[in-house]
């Protein structure tokens, strides 16, 4: 189901892109301490672990592994007042991730978030904001511990409050996670500085009434900026930065405030083409 609906209508990879999967798949693994013994399937496994007192709770998918198999992971969160099983449903992260042999991790964000004039479920956004980045940290090292991961393929992306959690990971946790992928939700991390240059690909819409464009485009911006990015060119429908230190790539399409349907596709090639290489 996965591959048929959240493929469709998505281009092959161009020149340039099988270049960077080809260079990525030359990139060793990096196996964490849970590499000793196999690891069974998990379809939509719940998952607890307290932060600071406080118990959070997230869900695990995944194909059964060989201790010697390091597993790509793909954290994905929720928007706001939404939850883990909705964003499960709608991006086929979970499915896509037993198919194509990485871990899919859908975490439940915490009670009392304010936005949009009102107080719900969801996720930090801004820099100095750590009680979720303290939440995304544990639950990698439950899994490196627990399960045979690649500690250089763990990326991040997420729905409009999670895509604006997403981008905050990837400056405020630099040094765990290799790309994020915001989706309808991100914005400029002000002074914030990544511990090392991030691949982000931002997926906004031109109609988009709940987050507007202009605030996904001042994000791109600042990442181009902090990723010394010196010029773009279009492709695809897609900007694509050139001259860059890390890859930064836009996306602006003709939807909504919703998750396309060739997202969860597009951001798992372009995830798959940014490995992390220290560390």
């Amino acid at each position: 189901m996965i591959l048929a609906a959240c493929g469709r209508g998505l281009p092959g990879p161009d020149a340039d892109e099988r270049a960077e999967l080809a260079a990525a798949a030359r990139v060793a693994p990096a196996p964490s301490a849970g590499c000793t013994t196999p690891a069974p399937s998990t379809r939509a496994g719940r998952r607890r672990v307290v932060v600071d007192g406080e118990e959070r709770r997230y869900i695990v998918d995944a194909p059964a592994a060989p201790s010697d198999r390091p597993l790509p992971v793909v954290l994905s969160f929720h928007g706001f007042r939404s939850g883990p099983r909705a964003q499960r449903w709608w991006t086929g992260w979970g499915s896509l991730g037993r198919h194509d042999g990485f871990v899919a991790v859908h975490p439940e964000g915490h009670e009392g978030v304010e936005l949009l004039g009102t107080t719900g479920r969801g996720w930090d956004m801004r820099p100095g904001e750590t009680r979720d980045v303290a939440f995304v940290r544990a639950i990698l090292d439950t899994l490196e511990a627990e399960r045979c991961v690649d500690r250089r393929r763990v990326f991040a992306t997420g729905m409009s409050n999670g895509g604006f959690f997403a981008n905050l990971l990837g400056c405020a946790l630099a040094d765990r996670i290799a790309a994020v992928a915001p989706v309808a939700g991100a914005m400029p991390l002000g002074s914030c500085v990544p511990a090392r240059p991030v691949p982000i690909l931002l997926i906004h819409g031109r109609a988009d009434l709940v987050v507007d464009p202009a605030m996904a485009r001042g994000a791109r911006d600042w990442w181009a900026h902090a990723d010394g990015c010196r010029g773009r060119v279009e492709s695809d429908g897609c900007e694509r930065f050139t001259g860059c230190a890390a890859a930064v790539v836009y996306c602006e399409g003709s939807q909504a405030h919703s998750w396309p349907g060739d997202a969860t596709a597009r951001i798992w090639r372009f995830f798959q083409a940014h490995p992390r290489h220290e560390g």
